[in-house]
């Protein structure tokens, strides 16, 4: 995944150019951590500049020379934007998602006599772009060859050319102040940067956004296909996406587990996150238990309290695609409490299990070196049973927890007395879209 943001103005803005672009890229940091960059227009000319690392420690004093009327940022696994000047003139472009065919494409390149510096996604997007009559041409042209999922900006002398893939998997969404557009990942800093969202881009559609303002420009028909997983875990809880808050789902979702443990009669003595992303999830947990108590059909509740903490200037350990990297920011971001929470019986929440080795290495150890006498895990995603095939967070071929044969090997592996999940309908019902305009891919054993 990437965080991607679009920026516009005209002659009614009354803000700082250059502060919009730099608070409006950083929002979308907790999308990716490994490279951050900037690109911008003015009277003719563009800049660009990347960086290795996280984006304000990169841009928060280093943002002269990109002053402009338009600008594009990237936060995400490579360096971008990328910088091209093809027949369509000069551009410069970001994206977020997976080409599953770019082996294919870019040896079709080569045996058509193209050259590569890089062979990614990136590289394979401007070749095909450029292969257009115009950029909108270029866009239409990406969403018949790629196989795979994107969101996509273009930086013109034409303004911002914003695409979501015909299948909508990956966000973007629109918002307006006086003199002002943008486009980006998330809506989560709009607030604070006095942006009112207007709304999603639909599946397939085009639009430029220019001179302060946005217009379609085309639109390739399809029907939404969103990605499940964005509300449960990959966006940030504060994202408004399809019209469904994203803290809410998460709260419906551990709302749902706490049923299935009032049904049968088990009630914990603490209900504990794994922060972040478990919070919310742990608090519909709780106060499921409390809506039901306060109707007088439970007696005992559990308290919430948080027993590991995250250290704040950790990384995510989720979105690093090296294995490596993923289980050394696991290892330093979680803290136990230095509290003693001896013989205590404990309810576990958080959004998914993928390989299970953080769990069991790590977060669980972390959990007994305070005393707990048994660890119930309530996980509010369905089993993670095959690899995303539109995203690059899980690849073809790594062991899941959930390819362990019996959910007792399951429990068995992560050292914890039980394990229990929602199902695909809980999780459709949580987020309130039909199920045919959500992808759950990776709850299916085979998502080809």
């Amino acid at each position: 995944m990437a965080g991607l943001f679009g920026l516009s103005i005209n002659e009614k803005y009354k803000g700082n150019f250059l502060e919009d672009l730099f608070w409006g890229t950083f929002y979308q940091q907790h999308l990716g951590e490994e490279y951050s960059g900037l690109s911008s227009y003015n009277q003719g000319q563009f800049q660009i500049h990347t960086h290795r690392g996280f984006f304000r420690a990169a841009f928060e004093n280093n943002m002269a020379g990109l002053e402009g009327t338009e600008g594009i940022g990237y936060c995400g696994p490579v360096r971008e934007p990328y910088f091209s000047d093809s027949k369509l003139g000069k551009f410069s472009l970001c994206f977020s998602g997976n080409i599953i065919n770019l082996t294919q494409l870019v040896e079709r390149f080569k045996n058509f006599g193209h050259t590569f510096e890089r062979g990614d996604d990136i590289e394979i997007i401007t070749k095909l772009v450029s292969q257009g009559s115009d950029v909108v041409d270029g866009l239409k042209i990406i969403a018949k060859e790629i196989e795979g999922a994107y969101s996509l900006f273009i930086l013109t002398e034409e303004g911002i050319y914003a695409a979501r893939c015909p299948k909508g998997c990956w966000p973007l969404v629109i918002g307006e102040k006086e003199g002002t557009v943008v486009v980006t990942s998330e809506s989560i800093g709009f607030g604070n940067l006095g942006l009112k969202l207007v709304r999603d881009l639909e599946p397939g559609e085009i639009i430029l956004v220019k001179n302060g303002h946005w217009e379609t420009k085309d639109k390739i028909q399809t029907k939404l296909q969103i990605c499940s997983f964005y509300w449960v875990y990959t966006g940030f809880a504060a994202d408004k996406l399809e019209g469904a808050s994203a803290s809410l789902v998460r709260k419906r979702l551990g709302a749902s587990l706490a049923r299935r443990d009032i049904a049968r009669g088990f009630v914990p003595d603490i209900v504990v996150p794994v922060p972040d992303s478990g919070r919310f999830h742990a608090i519909g947990y709780k106060e499921e238990f409390d809506r039901q108590k306060n109707e007088g059909k439970i007696g005992k509740v559990p308290y919430y309290d948080e027993i590991l903490l995250k250290y704040p200037y950790a990384g995510r350990s989720f979105t690093p695609q090296i294995e490596e990297v993923r289980n050394r920011e696991a290892q330093i971001k979680l803290l136990e409490s230095g509290e003693d929470y001896h013989d205590k019986i404990v309810v576990v929440c958080d959004d998914s299990i993928v390989r299970g080795t953080q769990t069991q290495t790590n977060l669980v150890p972390k959990l007994k070196k305070v005393g707990i006498k048994e660890i119930h895990f309530r996980i509010s995603n369905p089993e993670l049973r095959s690899y995303c095939p539109w995203g690059k967070t899980t690849k073809k071929g790594e062991t899941l927890a959930s390819r362990l044969p019996s959910k007792e090997d399951r429990i068995k592996f992560l050292g914890v007395e039980s394990l229990e999940y929602n199902s695909i309908d809980d999780l459709v019902d949580a987020i309130g879209l039909l199920r045919e305009q959500l992808c759950v891919d990776c709850d299916l054993e085979n998502p080809e």
